[in-house]
């Protein structure tokens, strides 16, 4: 569905991240910072440039998808914001895991169906925070926003001082 016609003037738009928000990704980071053999303990952000792009491309592998995990907070939120309005998933997965995100989220009884994604496209090679701005600024109406990047959140504030932010942390949350 073409979101022109999904969204209509009124709706109010909720915009959700799926790692770290939706699905714990703990387990995941560890897995393939072992098998870079780094220390599992380390900020994928932190890396090195050459380390980090091995890094994103184990993580955004088919590969390590058995160290999903619901994150049970997250889906919550998800939930009670479907009663409140249109939900959103913004994502820096690729199209490639669109069908194994989609199987993932079903399994964990989210209604896949009564939400739009929107996840990069195959040679997009942008950062997470401009392709997730790119992306927001199209929607049109969003009053909040559900993500684990504090940079990216910081970004979203300053050219959106009006939608209401949420950090995702561990098992919690906060208002940004």
């Amino acid at each position: 569905m073409a979101l022109d016609k999904w969204l209509t003037g009124e709706d109010k738009v909720f915009v959700f991240d799926i790692d770290g928000v939706l699905i714990d990704v703990g387990e995941k980071v560890k897995a393939v910072l072992k098998e870079l053999k780094l220390n599992e303990n380390l900020d994928p952000r932190k890396l090195d440039v050459v380390n980090r792009q091995k890094f994103w491309r184990l993580f955004l592998s088919e590969k390590y998808a058995r160290y999903d995990k619901p994150r049970i907070i997250g889906i919550e939120l998800l939930k009670d914001r479907l009663n409140k309005g249109k939900v959103v998933i913004v994502t820096g997965r690729p199209e490639t895991l669109k069908q194994l995100t989609l199987e993932e989220l079903l399994k964990w009884n989210i209604p896949i169906h009564k939400l739009t994604f929107i996840f990069r496209r195959k040679r997009d090679r942008r950062r997470d925070v401009d392709f997730k701005i790119e992306a927001i600024a199209n929607l049109g109406n969003v009053v909040e926003v559900h993500d684990d990047a504090e940079e990216f959140l910081k970004k979203v504030k300053e050219i959106f001082p009006k939608i209401k932010l949420y950090l995702h942390f561990d098992d919690k949350f906060i208002e940004y």
